[in-house]
């Protein structure tokens, strides 16, 4: 049986392929594509007014698969922090509570700020599981885009 790394190949769909991620409505907003112009620098996701510093929202979006893939967008002090909203543990779509994302299926929790694992699945240490994937994020003209 062929076996393929989830986060790899989420990385490379996300990176090669936006154009088949579709708007779906989701915990706070969607996906929608920017305008096709000269200087396209990505994926709308959401204005930048619509987050302040603090704040976390997360935005979902369908894979060239039509599985359901999450991005949580984060404001910190330093900018702004994309995480693939997908557990590292075994897969399922996390829950943005405050400012922590909880998996729903095994109780790992992740920091929104940065991804950092807070607790792995089912209280295992933080090192049992990797990080959330973070993607490239731009604020470009009061929007922002995933790229």
């Amino acid at each position: 049986m062929l076996k393929i790394d989830r986060r790899k190949f989420l990385a490379v769909a996300t990176a090669l392929i936006p154009s088949f991620l579709l708007s779906k409505a989701h915990a706070t907003g969607s996906f929608a594509m920017a305008k096709n112009t000269s200087h396209n620098p990505g994926m709308f996701l959401a204005k930048s007014a619509s987050i302040k510093v603090g704040q976390s929202r997360a935005y979902a979006g369908k894979d060239m698969s039509g599985r359901t893939i999450e991005v949580i967008i984060s404001r910190e002090k330093s900018g702004l922090v994309a995480l693939d909203g997908t557990c590292t543990h075994k897969g399922c779509l996390v829950s943005l509570e405050k400012r922590q994302l909880v998996c729903p299926c095994h109780g790992s929790i992740f920091q929104a700020s940065d991804g950092a694992v807070v607790m792995g699945p089912n209280g295992a240490p933080k090192n049992s599981i990797s990080p959330l994937h973070r993607f490239k994020v731009v604020e470009e003209s009061g929007n922002i885009f995933l790229q």
